[in-house]
């Protein structure tokens, strides 16, 4: 599991470095993270010999570390054109330490050193060089940006991003492509079309992965991102942090969806029972049973109004399908049956295709006051629960909620804005407020414990799964992680089921393309994915989960 900072946290981080117990002289700090970026654009790259590269120095510490970059990459045979775009007494005291150092290695040949661009001239010959020039590095702002860029660094990431389009230059951002807020992933965005952001084909990022990195539409600006420690002591690495959010990996996911005993039988991995549908989306309940069953769920009951059974039943074998009622939605009457039944289920997940009639909501409704098992809440469920939130949070612990953002608008009463602005602390605050576990989908989906109001952030997935019926899919996987690992943590149900649909969503890009592949072929491909999961796992079967507990 990777922390993942904002800007404030990383400060924090930084002072304790320098100014506290640890005492690290600031010029080492910088020195080193130079001399990340030479390393490891260097690796990338295939070094650096040879290559004419354009640096651009903002005024801040980002800009010593372009100095320090410099240095490195010259004595590994480049040729440095070096934008130094502040004054001299600007800059930090190590920052210009590494200027000096510069200075007496600027020969007018290998090392130049020059200021902004000014006059026409000025800019008609940068935008010669960052033609002929095979790398740009970006060492304006780093964490320090907010709202819109100005000039003259608003003409100079445009220029760059033309060259870049052009395909003459590589990008290489230090700590954060300029235009780019590092804690929400918000750009720049002025009045002129050329006021945008950045985009860097690679970020070489300092200490801890930034908000900033991971949100879009910051994260399409980042390119490849890469994380150095710098030299930064491990005890602030490893700290736990005041509202803390983290990145899910492939071995987070393989603590928690352990390898099956070989003497274990369906009894063993749960009933999941998928009360939902309605004959106008009979196909949404099935994919969720689906999505159960590829996940493998021990049984899969299925319960729809009694009209819409006749669509469902025979469908797939496995799913085993009854009507409840006589009507082609649920109303209160048919609350009582699924209730009695419910005492025999693991998890009960309700929502795709339930409709949003007013007598659903009072189904709905009683089913929740009465029912004891976990809950998975999707969908139109979501809807017709929008001002609920007393009912909710006196259960919350034992359900999940998974809204894409239209729907956590409706229920949250939040603009789509406002949530995009900072969906972190959207979905956090949520959360608190309702007591849930929540599963916010997106780009990337955020995942919010109950329990500890940790906030994870998914890594899988693609734009090929925007369509519909993925999100119902999910729905099934999640209600069985719940019930067939035996988990009692909820929210790390919740995380394995997100990250294995969006391994799932890869796997299926990488076989059919970028898009067109279905919802249920997701679901089938979802045994490879689980093969491969089980056999990288490389940390001890009966080993706690680090999600839920921490």
């Amino acid at each position: 599991m990777q922390k993942i900072t904002t800007a404030a946290q990383m400060r924090n981080m930084d002072r304790i470095a320098m100014h506290g117990v640890y005492a690290m002289a600031p010029a080492v700090l910088m020195e080193n993270a130079g001399h990340a970026v030479a390393e490891r654009a260097g690796a990338w790259l295939d070094g650096w010999d040879g290559k004419d590269v354009v640096l651009f120095c903002g005024k801040g510490n980002n800009g010593g570390d372009g100095f320090v970059i410099a240095r490195h990459i010259l004595a590994a045979g480049a040729r440095v054109y070096v934008y130094v775009l502040g004054k001299e007494e600007d800059y930090s005291d190590e920052a210009r330490q590494h200027l000096h150092t510069l200075q007496q290695l600027a020969d007018e040949e290998t090392c130049l050193l020059l200021s902004a661009p000014q006059s026409d001239a000025d800019w008609q010959l940068l935008q010669k060089r960052l033609l002929a020039s095979s790398v740009v590095i970006d060492a304006m702002l780093g964490t320090g940006f907010h709202g819109s860029l100005r000039q003259p660094l608003a003409s100079i990431v445009a220029e760059v991003n033309a060259a870049a389009a052009a395909g003459a230059v590589t990008v290489i951002a230090v700590d954060m492509p300029t235009g780019v807020n590092s804690d929400t992933g918000a750009v720049s965005n002025g009045d002129d079309d050329e006021d945008g952001p950045l985009f860097a084909d690679m970020t070489v990022t300092f200490g801890a992965l930034k908000r900033g990195l991971v949100l879009y539409p910051g994260r399409a600006c980042a390119g490849h991102v890469e994380v150095d420690p710098i030299g930064m002591p491990g005890p602030l690495l490893m700290q736990l942090e005041e509202n803390p959010a983290y990145l899910l990996q492939e071995s987070d996911i393989a603590e928690i969806v352990v390898p099956r005993s070989p003497d274990s039988h369906k009894g063993t991995h749960g009933t999941i029972a998928i009360v939902t549908g309605s004959s106008q989306m009979a196909g949404a309940a099935l994919m969720a049973a689906h999505g159960a069953v590829r996940s493998g769920a021990g049984k899969v009951f299925l319960r729809v109004p009694g009209a819409t059974a006749p669509y469902c039943i025979g469908v797939q074998p496995e799913i085993m399908v009854r009507g409840v009622g006589t009507g082609d939605h649920f109303t209160a009457a048919d609350a009582d049956e699924i209730i009695a039944e419910s005492k025999n289920w693991s998890v009960l997940a309700m929502g795709p295709g339930l409709g949003r009639d007013a007598e659903t909501k009072e189904f709905l409704l009683k089913v929740l006051a009465a029912v004891t098992c976990p809950v998975v809440l999707d969908a139109d469920a979501l809807n017709l629960l929008a001002g609920e939130k007393a009912l909710i949070a006196s259960r919350g612990s034992r359900i999940i909620m998974t809204p894409h953002l239209a729907e956590f608008s409706r229920i949250s009463g939040l603009s789509m804005a406002e949530i995009k602005a900072d969906p972190i602390a959207a979905a956090r605050q949520f959360a608190s407020e309702w007591k849930v576990n929540l599963v916010l989908k997106g780009a990337p989906t955020l995942i919010v414990s109950a329990k500890t109001g940790n906030v994870y952030v998914n890594s899988t997935g693609n734009a090929g799964m925007a369509c519909g019926g993925m999100g119902d899919v999910l729905t099934g996987m999640i209600a069985a992680m719940i019930a067939h690992q035996g988990m009692s943590d909820l929210c790390s149900a919740a995380c394995a089921g997100v990250y294995l649909h969006g391994a799932a969503g890869d796997a299926c890009r990488k076989d059919h393309g970028p898009y067109g592949f279905t919802p249920m072929e997701t679901a089938d491909v979802l045994p490879q994915v689980l093969a491969s999961l089980e056999e990288d796992l490389a940390l001890p079967i009966l080993q706690q989960p680090l999600i839920g507990g921490k």
